[in-house]
């Protein structure tokens, strides 16, 4: 797997833990009704892991719109 694809992955994974994390409670998988501990964690867990991901994406070459 190249840098680009790797760095695509890690970006749809840590949406996908945020978007779980945001709802959690609409969906059933969160305790409380109102916005947990968890789901704050998860939440800034995924937003980590989009930056992350996107960092790795845009380091890798990907990103760089120089027109060729």
């Amino acid at each position: 797997m190249d840098k680009k694809t790797a760095s695509i992955v890690v970006i749809a994974l840590g949406a996908l833990m945020l978007l779980a994390s945001l709802t959690a409670d609409m969906t059933g998988l969160g305790d409380d009704l109102g916005f947990g501990s968890q789901q704050t964690i998860g939440t800034v867990v995924g937003i980590v892991v989009v930056g992350i991901g996107a960092y790795l994406y845009k380091k890798s070459g990907a990103g760089n719109s120089s027109g060729d």
